[in-house]
């Protein structure tokens, strides 16, 4: 009976303060490019706007996969995507850990979208994907599941404080579909990269100074241009009259989405020419010297010997005796054989029909490959110790939640 009155009256608590922060909050979720660059609440805690762009493209990254985890259809990942955005423009990076704000935000979405998924299911699907560098996350998540649960259900009723329980999400895939149809456009690539365009600009903050009509007509635009179509026009309208834009203010949409999709081209280009340059430098042609060859010649020209069946590379028989025959080869000579180019060193060497093994080499190898794993056992073990502290410290301290009007924090 006391825990339900204890309940009862945080639920009433959760309430009132949904009540205040709708009236201090305001609804306002589009912000300018000065607000999002240089005033977001992670900025002040010393978060550069570059480091937060790219947690940005992480948690979407982690929601994109999490949502195709849990099989649920791209307008619910959409909604998980948009409340964390939101999320962290209330709120700082620095104090909220984005892959347990990302779990939540897409736990809620299954629930506004409609496509709910239970809380045993979600939990384990978001802690293994959470800790997948980890082969024993599996096993793990059943010591924890518990507090693991627990802290998805803190992290709801914070999520929903900052929103002020605002769920109403619109997305740009709607605007788009119906100026296609109303233009009647045929080109099935031309919608395809369209959409994959209204994809991608949900990953940054476009759809954070933007309305979703003006995401869809700049998708619409630049996927004209990239695929050289001609938009059509209906009943004497041009085509931006179907999605109800301000021409000046879609031209700096239009802006903005040319830059990113540019730098993303550029980009891409880079990490390509390196990639290639890497492959040269890691596979170079060792060619053996001329030197070397001659020495090779010489030695298989010796009169009267014949090499022994059961002797190594090194001896051959003389007049019906084994003879150990002294190498003219240094250590910077190749051996050509049938396999490949072998690198022949003074020291330690097995010849055989297949060519020269190095034995000294192979149990160098052997013991780097031993210590290898043995280094990466202490590094898993070590990388359970830290998660399981730090999911404890998170129930233990709550999720503290920067309240907007009292001068200090508040746990939830």
């Amino acid at each position: 009976m006391a825990l339900k009155m204890q309940c009862d009256a945080s639920r009433k608590e959760v309430a009132g303060d949904a009540g205040e922060a709708s009236q201090v909050l305001t609804h306002k979720w589009y912000f300018s490019r000065k607000e999002i660059e240089l005033h977001s609440p992670s900025r002040s805690d010393g978060i550069d706007y570059k480091h937060e762009e790219h947690l940005r493209k992480m948690y979407c990254s982690f929601l994109q996969e999490l949502g195709i985890e849990l099989k649920v259809p791209q307008l619910t990942i959409a909604t998980a995507m948009m409340f964390c955005h939101r999320f962290y423009m209330r709120q700082s990076h620095a104090k909220n850990d984005w892959q347990t704000i990302a779990s939540v935000c897409m736990f809620l979405a299954c629930k506004s979208e409609e496509t709910p998924r239970c809380l045993n299911e979600f939990v384990v699907v978001a802690y293994k994907l959470i800790y997948k560098w980890d082969p024993s996350a599996s096993r793990r998540i059943r010591e924890i599941y518990d507090k693991q649960k627990q802290l998805i259900l803190i992290g709801e009723r914070l999520l929903l404080h900052v929103l002020a329980f605002d769920m109403n999400i619109e997305h740009p895939y709607k605007s788009l579909v119906a100026a296609v149809k109303r233009l009647d456009v045929t080109h099935k690539d031309l919608v395809k990269v369209a959409w994959n365009f209204v994809n991608d600009w949900l990953r940054t903050s476009l759809c954070l100074q933007h309305k979703p009509h003006y995401i869809a007509a700049g998708s619409l635009f630049l996927a004209s241009k990239i695929m050289k179509v001609k938009l059509p026009t209906s009943k004497g309208k041009t085509w931006w009259m179907e999605f109800d834009v301000s021409p000046k203010l879609l031209e700096d949409v239009i802006q903005q989405m040319t830059s990113m999709w540019e730098h993303s081209q550029s980009q891409s280009q880079r990490q390509t020419v390196a990639q290639k340059k890497e492959k040269v430098t890691e596979s170079p042609i060792i060619k053996p010297t001329s030197n070397c060859v001659k020495k090779m010649d010489t030695s298989r020209e010796t009169t009267n010997r014949q090499t022994s069946d059961t002797g190594s590379g090194g001896s051959v028989v003389e007049d019906g005796e084994p003879v150990t025959v002294k190498s003219d080869l240094s250590s910077s000579c190749k051996v050509v054989n049938s396999v490949g180019v072998v690198d022949v060193s003074s020291s330690c060497k097995v010849v055989n029909s297949v060519g020269v093994v190095d034995v000294n080499k192979i149990r160098e190898k052997l013991k780097n490959r031993n210590l290898n794993k043995t280094m990466k056992r202490a590094r898993v073990e070590e990388g359970v110790n830290d998660g399981e502290d730090w999911i404890e410290r998170e129930l233990e301290n709550g999720i503290v939640l920067q309240s907007t009007y009292p001068q200090k924090q508040r746990k939830i």
